[in-house]
């Protein structure tokens, strides 16, 4: 009898012991609000379709990876994301979506916004819900030719990313921001954003690097590319730097001037950058917003 009543004791704790370990497990379905804001931004970008204006049937698709996810304390943002759109081998749009901060349930409620720049040659139509939002008349970058001062690319991938590392780290970028604007050093990230070759256009080896503000916001980018115009020409470097905000931006290399991007107050449709933004009637997560949440 005692042994019965000692086996039904074991059974009864280990029951509550295991109930409790399953009260204090997180489902696996449940998703965090980190996750629930960046999907919306995600959303908000596959509402964007990208086409050749010369041959709608050529598209130029989002890539499947977010290229950095990024928060700037400074300027209230409490979640943002990169994201590139391709030619199926090189970036044809680089852009990042972000939302405002929520402070709380007395304040504003806050926004999303979005900023994008053309990176390509190629004329080409953004549309969304079949209207046309942006349309630039003119290519979004200029590159400038290094010459072997530089040194010439290496033959070996892992040799030429350490090269482009830096290059990337001899180019200065200043963003203009603020109210009133001041002038803000930009950090360079030395990993890529997105790296990429394109043996149609003699591109052997290229690289997206961002330069940020306030954190990991990225206010303007570089692309840096191995380029082989012709057979008969030697394999060299080319640089191009290029806008992430709508605030001035300019960028050296060298102590050489490269780039001067005055502060464009509303970008016009046939613009090289476009962006918007899009107040919250009501915002769409949770409040429970906390300051490790915001600093993720």
């Amino acid at each position: 009898m005692r042994r019965a009543v000692l086996i039904v004791m074991c059974v009864m704790s280990f029951a509550a012991t295991t109930a409790c370990a399953q009260e204090a497990t997180p489902k696996s379905g449940t998703v965090s609000v980190a996750d629930q804001r960046i999907a919306f931004l995600r959303e908000k970008m596959e509402r964007l379709r990208l086409r050749a204006a010369e041959s709608p049937q050529t598209k130029f698709p989002l890539h499947e990876k977010l290229a950095l996810r990024w928060s700037n304390p400074v300027s209230g943002v409490v979640d943002g994301g990169v994201y590139i759109w391709t030619d199926g081998r090189r970036p044809v749009v680089i852009g990042k979506a972000f939302l405002n901060d929520k402070r709380g349930p007395q304040d504003a409620p806050g926004g999303w916004c979005e900023a994008l720049e053309s990176v390509t040659t190629i004329p080409f139509v953004m549309q969304a819900d079949g209207q046309d939002l942006w349309k630039p008349a003119n290519p979004g970058l200029r590159f400038h030719e290094l010459g072997e001062a530089e040194g010439l690319p290496s033959e070996n991938d892992n040799a030429r990313l350490t090269q482009m590392r830096g290059l990337a780290r001899k180019i200065q970028v200043i963003g203009n921001w603020g109210t009133p604007p001041s002038d803000w050093q930009l950090r360079t990230l030395t990993t890529p954003l997105f790296r990429y070759a394109s043996e149609p256009d003699g591109i052997t080896d290229g690289a997206v690097f961002a330069y940020t503000q306030g954190g990991t916001n990225p206010e303007a980018i570089a692309l840096i590319e191995a380029i082989l115009e012709t057979s008969k020409s030697k394999r060299h470097w080319r640089i191009a730097v290029t806008r992430l905000t709508a605030y001035g931006v300019r960028a050296s290399f060298d102590e050489f001037e490269i780039v001067n991007l005055a502060h464009l107050q509303s970008p016009p449709m046939n613009a090289t950058l476009y962006v918007r933004s899009y107040p919250f009637a009501r915002y769409p997560f949770p409040v429970m917003e906390t300051s490790k949440e915001s600093a993720k």
